[in-house]
């Protein structure tokens, strides 16, 4: 897969996870956005192996 596909696959998934919120209690929502971080973090670290600090 691509740069450009993966982004584009990792964003709709993002988009889709956080309009879900709306019908999750609100106690939930902590677990969804750490998950979408663990997901963007790895999948930024994919697309630039330098953003993590490391060059």
């Amino acid at each position: 897969m691509d740069p450009e596909e993966l982004a584009a696959r990792t964003l709709e998934g993002t988009k889709e996870r956080l309009s879900s919120l709306e019908e999750r209690p609100t106690a939930e929502h902590v677990e969804v956005f750490e998950q979408l971080h663990q997901e963007l973090s790895a999948v930024l670290g994919a697309l630039d192996p330098g953003a993590n600090g490391v060059r």
